[in-house]
């Protein structure tokens, strides 16, 4: 900010080169384009909050009524359930033209008025419009994944009870079948969870012995690295039949806004967020609400009491450019301030002349 108020007094203590008569005019004052004219215009700032979420989908275990009588693990997700969380917020402004301040400026010295304009051009005090990019992308990041297949059958024994032994063509028949065709000899659900927990028990034990050094034979270095990865892997996948699995993608919205010029405070429900739904309209009831407030540190106030000609009837050799002021820019949660910024808003400023002198 002192910046920008140590050039404004420069300029105006500097004399430019000699030029002809210079007329501003704003383009709504004008029914036709003048001849010889430059248009520029005033920045303004919009700002932009990007809101990352993180979309978790929990899907039950096929055995997740059997997690607490096999392995005491209290609590497993039943139902298939999908939530909601914030996970990042980041604010950043852009310099855009403000359709309230187009000029049109008229002289017959285009080649030091053009230089002139150039240098305020790149303090960003005024932008001249045939090198601005006007685009502005307004879009949504929503990183989703194909339909996964959540649980496959990982029993290490064979799904049916009982021995077998041959039969007079040489295949297995079980001997302990029932002969009813209403029990037809498949594992219990009840029954291949039993399994699948003794297994994880087996995994633990090896695991330990393999840290503990008891085997007669024992890998080392990377070998024992591997070795413990992957039996932490497969205990994992077999825990899952439990426990259930999450599923998380990432959804990124931006918001964007153009703060009021002559305002103080500012308050703007930009979206509202769920646990449940994730991002919601910002005018409906349900979720919480995140606002953006704006509160204006006027350091700009000081050059009020300067009686500074802006434009009108006689008003030569004057080219208008807009200061900025600084913005302490805070972000709620419901009524949780979880960011804050200071952020830099022309339209919180001040309309400056720069006089060109003959």
């Amino acid at each position: 900010m002192k910046s920008c108020l140590n050039y404004f007094i420069i300029i105006l203590l500097l004399a430019c080169s000699p030029v002809g008569n210079i007329m501003v005019t704003n383009v709504h004052d004008l029914a036709a384009y003048p001849e010889n004219s430059i248009i520029y215009a005033l920045p303004r700032t919009r700002i932009k909050i990007t809101v990352t979420a993180l979309k978790h989908e929990i899907i039950p275990g096929p055995y997740n009524k059997y997690a607490e009588k096999y392995l005491g693990i209290v609590g497993s997700p039943s139902v298939s359930t999908i939530m909601w969380e914030i996970s990042d917020i980041v604010v950043n402004t852009n310099t855009e033209p403000d359709p309230d301040h187009y000029y049109a400026l008229q002289t017959e010295e285009g080649k030091n008025v053009t230089s002139d304009l150039l240098e305020m051009t790149s303090n960003g005090l005024i932008l001249k419009l045939d090198n601005y990019n006007p685009f502005i992308q307004f879009h949504d990041d929503y990183n989703d994944s194909p339909e996964p297949i959540h649980f496959t059958d990982l029993s290490v024994k064979r799904n049916i009870d009982g021995s077998s032994k041959p039969n007079k063509k040489g295949t297995d028949i079980p001997t302990d079948l029932p002969v009813s065709k209403k029990h037809t000899g498949v594992k219990s659900i009840e029954k291949k969870a039993e399994e699948a927990a003794n297994f994880i028990i087996k995994i633990r034990k090896r695991r330990f012995k393999l840290l503990a050094g008891q085997y007669d034979v024992f890998p080392e270095g990377q070998a024992l690295e591997t070795s413990v990865r992957e039996l932490n892997e497969l205990e994992q996948e077999y825990l899952s039949l439990f426990t259930g699995k999450i599923y998380t993608d990432t959804v990124v919205r931006n918001f964007h806004y153009i703060p009021k010029p002559g305002t103080n405070l500012e308050r703007n429900v930009f979206c509202r967020f769920s646990e449940e739904n994730g991002f919601l309209d910002p005018l409906g009831a349900a979720g919480k609400a995140l606002v953006l407030e704006l509160k204006n540190k006027e350091f700009t106030s000081v050059l009020d009491h300067l009686q500074m000609p802006y434009e009108g009837p006689g008003k030569e050799n004057i080219i208008l450019y807009r200061i900025p002021d600084i913005t302490e820019a805070s972000i709620f949660y419901s009524s949780i301030n979880i960011l804050e910024a200071e952020l830099k808003i022309f339209q919180y400023g001040k309309l400056v002349p720069y006089y060109f002198h003959k």
